[in-house]
């Protein structure tokens, strides 16, 4: 049977000599956290006019690269960048300015026309993002294709290898490539992997001598399993270990490779790796079958057999693999049934540095997907089934996004420490790392950015780099695949917002994918088949190192720091400076007046003035925020250069930690939004959870005063609001309508400075409608408010309807087009409304797209994510994009199907059978049913001796009809037209030459009647079905009608064969 396969393949230990500090040889940083502080990335640079795109390299038409780019600097060599693409190729080039290096196409890739599934059109070869082992300048990597190298075949056909190839060469190391098919599960030796029916979609982990991989099925077609499979880097050795997913005794099974009774339970991850801490590598599984936990709970320690839906801790001993501990979300059955993955995002382990509590949870693992929640785990005990309050999920916290999530989440261990999501068409968020009462980790929601995702699926993981680990340099980097690469600044500003650096657009993105960063550059692929290397210009004419850092600055004092330069061209002036931040203040006249030589040095100070300001951070006020903490500011200095292609612009970091000698409050995030509930939903049952923080930023104890919040109507034409005081109980405290605390601190609780407490709050309710409510915090270091808004609705309800002829809609999901016209096109639409009370959201879709029967936008209409509002229909026309052909062509059939299910349980997967009969032009005689009594053979060379020997000359009123009534007249078999006049005609020929129908002349001969015989030499021929010869033969009156049926028959037989010959006799 054809299986999913998660593939580990072995490599030698990753510290080495030969990795240089800014190479990136895997897919973001081994534990997936997605922090990157060693690259040379500095936010004043990457904010200024210097920063931009360096070379874009152009490769093969249909070429796409979905394995993400990586970087890696062989001993004594420059830093080069190797890629991987969907049609097999492997190249090597100059990290700076992209230069060739190598190239190569390991083997033919597989056919995306062999699949049915259109989420990789084309080509599907190399997917998953290699790993470079530095120890030995070998990469590794997975490439889809052919038994024997073939360039075509099918599913059954379909293999999976395993490279090792040399980064300096690109040739195969000895003893690669291993095939994979053919390998048993070791937990289930029934289940073997085979290749044509999975896809290698994650990024490639390197441990230990293995490299770990996982594979997912194609659309959820065909019989597979989800795997994970070890091959070790040693020639000669192979697989090494393979796990299935869905293993007996739980797990379905057939030998049928076409039925889908494999089990699924694939592992995508939309191309993360499998995260892992050296000892252990965690995965998130898909939608699967079996469902062996049913709806009793159990622990992660105990065997599960069915791991569908779940976070899987394994362990990987030696290259053998085995599960360790899972999380299986309480509703993974109704996930299952309304198509939302929790392995549509990877798994993010957090610096455990910085992400722990204090109560004995050492390292957290995060993971989010189609279902939109954020689950925040125990990375040692991720929790099992149902074995939290009330039979619930036994984790840290569950962070309710507002639509699905593609690609996981990103991390920023400084400054407090920040987790970032980016759900379809919404903006990215940001939450911060707290404390509960009880020290367990607990994030809130502090930012966001102004400008929405692409509301279609594909928008990447969040990547955060900072510039040598140095607080205030954080950048959170997001691909999307309309916007393109999107940079903001780590830490979001008073009002909640993720602050946006402009950087000149690269267009739309490939989708899942994150930057690979090298030494002050970054690498990109996008939708156009570019390979896109971004950064900043080499050739700067000072050197003035940065950031510079004023350390502890205490409000209402200044500071000085001296700014060192060298100038490392001859300068012919230095035209001035500029400085974002009004409190960081320096004065042009400081700076060198007259020319500078190459290596000449100056300096000139910078003051940080908060002499002015006061701590003014009120909610909502127009004036500057100012509160203690790490503040940055870019300044530029601008110069006429002696020298040309030099920049003439230099940014320069300022960053300092401004610092309160009272206690300071500070409440966020500024607002937050619960989403909405689905009142009688299994969710309802324990509301929505979320948290806000109050800090201690100040140097002084901060005690809490008292609190109040509003109820929730707030349209009053005075503007007053009205408040109640918060009355706390045993069972927890009300903060709103539909608002609750279990865990508010007390009124008179002091707060140490610099310290802050996460306060975890709950919304829920019975009835229909919006809630809000304005909570307050009063504090002897200021009072702060935040907003807490949350809607209660019904569920969405998803009605499924195809558009008839007429123009009406039934739900029969049957949209039959009757018979089209060659060389015509008709449209029909398939239509997905909502008649409940809340969004409803496509969770799964599948287009058709054939030559002839294809989506019109198939990446758009109707796409996984969409969301469709209660009252509203979402709509996605179909073509039949009839072919044009010559006539009198026999009829042909198209048909396929549109696999959609949305988030409405009762909905279930959709496929809506889709058909038509596409027909030519019937000219000449005719049967009763229409059909032309000569069919089209073809378009042929007509030189001496003739295609056919006997003419008429018609004049000008010839076409083809009128040709062949003629040959049917006169009992001839063929006909054919030439030139404007001449219709020819035989009975016993065979056809010889080159039929030209696909030649430049066959569009005229397909379109006109008449045009064909225009054309020199060449002759259109048809042929008579009956065989007129036949309905003047002699047969005998005494035969019986059975002995005339048959030699009729028997004649007919004969011919046709001779026809599919081209001899005719």
């Amino acid at each position: 049977m054809l299986f999913l396969v998660f593939i580990c393949l072995g490599c030698i230990p990753w510290l080495v000599h030969s990795l240089a500090p800014t190479d990136e040889v895997s897919d973001a940083d081994l534990p997936q956290s997605g922090y990157l502080p060693n690259h040379n990335i500095q936010p004043s640079i990457v904010d200024s006019t210097s920063f931009g795109i360096l070379w874009t390299k152009t490769y093969l038409p249909k070429e796409r690269w979905y394995a993400k780019p990586l970087v890696y600097t062989p001993p004594g060599q420059k830093q080069l960048v190797f890629t991987a693409s969907n049609q097999n190729w492997i190249r090597t080039v100059d990290a700076v300015t992209g230069a060739p290096i190598n190239a190569r196409q390991v083997q033919p890739p597989f056919l995306q026309s062999d699949l049915g599934c259109p989420d990789m059109p084309d080509f599907i070869g190399i997917v998953g993002t290699p790993v470079i082992d530095p120890n030995t300048d070998t990469a590794y990597f997975f490439a889809k294709g052919y038994q024997n190298n073939a360039a075509s075949g099918c599913v059954a056909k379909g293999t999976y290898k395993f490279y090792a190839v040399n980064v300096l060469d690109l040739t195969d190391r000895p003893g690669f490539p291993v095939l994979i098919d053919g390998h048993n599960a070791d937990n289930d030796p029934a289940r073997y992997f085979i290749g044509g029916t999975v896809l290698q979609r994650p990024s490639l982990t390197l441990i230990d001598g293995n490299v770990y991989g996982t594979f997912g099925g194609h659309c959820d077609l065909f019989n597979y399993t989800g795997m994970v499979t070890a091959v070790s880097t040693q020639p000669g050795v192979g697989v090494t270990g393979m796990f299935a997913m869905e293993a007996a005794p739980g797990a379905p099974f057939t030998t049928d490779i076409m039925e889908q009774k494999g089990g699924k339970a694939g592992i995508w991850m939309s191309g993360m790796a499998p995260a892992t801490d050296g000892a252990r590598i965690f995965v998130v599984t898909g939608n699967g079958q079996g469902h062996e936990n049913k709806d009793t709970p159990a622990s992660g320690r105990t065997p599960l057999s069915t791991l569908d839906e779940v976070v899987a801790n394994l362990g990987i001993g030696g290259g053998k693999i085995s599960l360790q501990d899972y999380f299986q979300p309480y509703e993974y059955i109704g996930m299952d049934a309304a198509d939302r993955d929790l392995g549509s995002g990877g798994v993010a382990l957090l610096d455990p540095s910085v992400f722990k509590g204090t109560n004995g949870v050492r390292r957290i693992a995060i993971t989010i997907g189609k279902n939109g929640k954020a689950y925040v785990m125990n990375a040692d005990n991720l929790g099992g089934f149902k074995m939290g309050p009330g039979a619930t999920d036994n984790i840290l916290q569950t962070i309710i996004c507002p639509n699905a999530v593609f690609g996981g989440a990103g991390s920023y261990p400084l400054e407090g420490g920040f987790i970032y999501f980016t759900p379809v068409g919404f903006p990215t968020l940001a939450y911060k790392l707290g404390l509960d009462q009880k020290g367990s980790p607990l994030f809130s929601k502090v930012g966001q950015s102004i400008d929405n995702s692409a509301g279609r699926v594909g928008v990447g993981v969040p990547t955060v780099t900072s510039y040598k680990g140095q607080p205030g340099t954080g950048i959170v980097w997001v691909t999307d695949v309309d916007g393109g690469l999107k940079a903001y600044k780590a830490v979001p500003d008073a009002s909640g917002n993720l602050i946006k650096i402009n950087i000149p657009p690269t267009g739309g993105l490939n989708k899942f994918q994150r930057p690979a960063f090298g030494d002050g550059r970054l690498y990109v692929t996008d939708g156009n088949a570019r390979v896109i290397c971004m950064g900043s210009p080499v050739s700067i004419p000072l050197n003035c190192p940065g950031p510079v850092d004023f350390g502890d600055v205490t409000i209402g004092t200044t500071k000085t720091v001296q700014v060192q330069c060298t100038a490392l061209i001859p300068i012919t002036k230095i035209n001035g400076l500029t400085i974002q931040n009004p409190t960081f203040q320096a004065s042009n006249a400081s700076l060198p007046q007259g020319s500078l030589a190459k290596g000449a040095t100056f300096s000139f100070p910078v003051v940080w003035n908060l002499t002015q300001t006061s701590i003014r951070d009120e909610n909502g006020a127009s004036f500057s925020s100012i509160s203690p903490g790490v503040k940055t500011s870019s300044l530029t200095i601008s110069t006429t250069n002696g020298v040309a292609q030099y920049s003439n612009q230099l940014p320069i970091t300022l960053q300092g930690n401004e610092v309160s000698d009272a206690a300071f409050l500070s409440l966020s995030p500024p607002e937050v939004d619960f989403g909405g509930i689905v009142v009688g939903s299994p969710g309802a049952a324990t509301g929505l959870d979320s948290a806000f923080i109050i800090a201690n930023i100040g140097s002084s104890p901060l005690r809490i005063l008292g609190y109040a919040y509003t109820g929730t109507d707030m349209d009053d034409d005075d503007g007053a609001l009205t408040f109640s005081n918060v009355t706390q109980t045993q069972g927890g405290s009300k903060i709103g309508e539909g608002f609750t605390s279990s865990a508010l601190p007390a009124v008179g609780s002091v707060v140490a400075a610099g310290q802050s407490l996460t306060v975890p709050i709950n919304f829920n309710s019975a009835k229909v409608g919006n809630f809000q409510s304005v909570f307050t915090v009063w504090t002897n270091g200021g009072s702060k408010y935040t907003l807490l808004t949350g809607s209660a609705t019904t569920a969405p309800i998803g009605k499924l309807e195809v558009e008839t002829s007429e123009g009406g809609w039934d739900g029969s999901g049957i949209m039959d087009f009757g018979t089209v016209s060659a060389g015509t096109t008709k449209t029909r639409r398939i239509r997905v409304c909502n008649v409940g009370g809340s969004p409803l959201t496509v969770t799964k879709s599948k287009p058709p797209l054939q030559t002839e029967l294809l989506a019109q936008n198939p990446f758009a209409d109707l796409h996984e994510g969409q969301s469709i509002a209660p009252s509203e229909c979402a709509y996605a026309p179909i073509d039949i994009a009839a072919a044009p052909l010559a006539p009198n062509n026999p009829p042909h059939d198209v048909s396929d199907v549109w696999i959609l299910n949305t988030d409405d349980q009762t909905f279930g997967v959709q496929e809506v059978q889709i058909r038509a009969t596409i027909v030519s032009r019937q000219l000449g005689p005719t049967y009763d049913n229409g059909t032309a009594m000569y069919s089209y053979l073809g378009c042929y060379l007509d030189t001496n001796p003739r295609q056919l020997q006997k003419q008429y000359n018609l004049g000008t009123a010839n076409e083809n009809g009128i040709c062949q009534k003629t040959c049917q007249d006169l009992g001839y078999r063929f006909a054919g037209t030439e030139y404007k006049v001449q219709c020819f005609f035989d009975d016993n020929r065979n056809i010889v030459g080159i039929d030209v129908k696909n030649s430049l002349h066959h569009p005229y001969l397909v379109s006109h009647d008449r045009e064909n015989y225009k054309l020199h030499d060449v002759l259109l021929i048809f042929r008579d079905l009956i065989f007129r010869d036949l309905i003047i033969y002699n047969v005998t009156l005494i035969l019986s009608e059975l002995i005339v049926h048959n030699i009729i028959l028997n004649f007919f037989r004969l011919n046709i064969n001779n026809v599919d010959n081209r001899n005719i006799d």
